[in-house]
Formats: structure tokens, C-alpha cells, sequence
């Protein structure tokens, strides 16, 4: 299969050129940096909406890459427009030492207004209300309806009494949370549907999402570069920008697995050698 009959390009961009939209978290950043210096190369690239350089998945190889010291990344410039890029929501889950000891904590917060599952989650697509919290058996939305940017600055409330409170926090798609509502200690919190306005925005401002909020699918996704490291060090500012050759690409169907993870995209693999 001709690469270029399935993707149309992969170059490589400055580090600095390029503006995350949501936060990362340090540990698995520096996992992401270890794994780099072991291996000595970049797997997988760095995807990016192509107008406005936002980071559409790969902020935390950013990251990495800025805490490496490299100055250069290869980076698959998209049309986010496309309706074959997609954008969904991951949600947080809680894991709770009792199931009630979170009542008190979403009442402190003002969630406390009890809705029904499918009232809730008409409103998350109206993009209304901010966000929601849903446990097996209640569901709350603030009593005052909040923002987007009062809906993070919430859910960064809740990670932190989670982290001080010793809960495991997880993060699932959206559409696998009644796999985590099976468990009458987790409690879900699910923001309201996001705009791919408003991940632009964000990078574009700096008022980042908290991590692990938006979820894009690409089709096909983009894997398996494996640029050597010492080639990215290598490159002249002549070269920034540069288009990428890869005389080959196999395709994998959806549910294939990669690096360990299970994709509902189809995968391209830019170097299959």
C-alpha cells in the first residue's frame, strides 16, 4: 500500500511551534522521556491540526521532548475540520473506599442537584450545565449552571481532594462508562460535549484542558515512525518543514492492538519494515 494514497503527509516542526490544549500529567511524561532514551527514537508521531498548530493527540511526547532538550518533532499536520477526525471525551472515575464518602464532597462543590441519567446527559450534549456526576444509583449537575473553564476548574478540585483522600482516579471513553457504574464505589464525572472551537482556543490561549479531557480518533491513525533521535538532533532549520518519506504503510483494521492498546481506529503503520 502506497503511503501516500492513505496519508497525506508527515514533516517536522519545531518544539516550540507547537501548542498543547490540555495538561499532562509529570509521571507519565517522564516515563515517555525514559522510554525515549532507552529506545532512541520517536515511535510514533506527533498529530496536530494543521492551521493552527494546536496538539491534537501527543501532548505528553511534547512534553517529553521538551524535557529532553529536542528541538524538532515529526508531526502528522491534519484538517480538523474533517469529519474523519473525531473528538469525544474521556471521563474521570473515582474510586471511592465507601460509596458514600463523596456526597459530601460534590455538595461542597455545588453538584448536588439531582437529575435523571437522561436529562443529564441531554444537557452534556446541549452543551449545558458544565458537567455531571454519576454514581450507580444518583446522578448530580451543579445547582448553578457553570462554563466549560468552571466545569476544569472543578474537576481540578475533585483531583485533588481524590489525591489528598488517597482515591484511585482512572480515566475511561466516554461511551465505556457503565463498565466503571457496575461498581457502587466509583463515581464518573463526564464534562459537557467539547467543540473542536474550543480546543483551539485553548492551545491558542494557554488556558489548557485539565488531562485527559478530549479524545481524538483519527482514521487512520498515524503509527510507528521510528525516527531515530540523533536524525531529529541532526536536522537544520532548512529541513523544519520538510515532508517525510516512507515508501510503505500497513493498514490495520479496527480493534487492532499497539503497544499494548486496543485501537477503535484503523491504524497505519508509517514503518512497517
Amino acid at each position: 500500500m502506497v503511503l501516500e494514497r492513505v496519508w497525506a503527509k508527515v514533516d517536522l516542526r519545531l518544539v516550540s511551534s507547537l501548542m498543547p490544549h490540555e495538561e499532562t500529567i509529570p509521571s507519565h511524561v517522564e516515563r515517555i522521556a525514559s522510554e525515549i532514551r532507552r529506545e532512541g527514537i520517536q515511535r510514533d508521531p506527533i498529530i496536530v491540526d494543521a492551521e493552527s498548530c494546536a496538539v491534537l493527540d501527543g501532548m505528553h511526547r511534547l512534553a517529553a521532548f521538551a524535557r529532553l532538550g529536542l528541538e524538532c518533532a515529526v508531526c502528522c499536520p491534519v484538517d480538523y475540520s474533517s469529519k474523519t477526525l473525531g473528538l469525544h471525551r474521556w471521563a474521570r472515575v473515582y474510586a471511592l473506599h465507601e460509596s458514600g464518602d463523596m456526597n459530601q464532597t460534590l455538595f461542597d462543590a455545588g453538584i448536588s442537584r439531582r437529575s435523571t441519567l437522561s436529562d443529564a446527559f441531554t444537557a452534556l450534549d446541549a452543551r449545558r450545565g458544565g458537567l455531571a456526576a454519576i454514581s450507580s444509583h444518583d446522578v448530580f449537575m451543579p445547582v448553578v449552571p457553570i462554563d466549560l473553564q468552571g466545569a476544569f476548574a472543578t474537576m481540578r478540585g475533585l483531583d485533588a481532594i481524590a489525591l489528598k483522600s488517597g482515591w484511585k482516579t482512572e480515566f475511561v471513553p466516554e461511551d465505556e462508562i457503565d463498565v466503571a457504574l457496575q461498581d457502587e464505589r466509583k463515581i464518573v464525572v463526564l464534562v459537557q460535549r467539547l467543540g473542536k472551537d474550543d480546543v483551539v482556543a485553548a492551545a491558542r490561549s494557554g488556558k489548557l484542558f485539565p488531562c485527559k479531557t478530549s479524545m481524538h480518533t483519527v482514521d487512520p491513525r498515524p503509527v510507528a515512525v521510528d525516527v531515530p533521535i540523533e536524525k531529529l538532533k541532526s536536522m537544520t532549520g532548512a529541513q523544519l518543514g520538510e515532508q517525510l518519506q516512507f515508501p510503505e504503510g500497513k493498514l490495520l483494521p479496527p480493534g487492532s492492538f499497539y503497544q499494548g492498546r486496543r485501537y477503535k481506529e484503523r491504524l497505519l503503520l508509517l514503518n512497517s519494515s
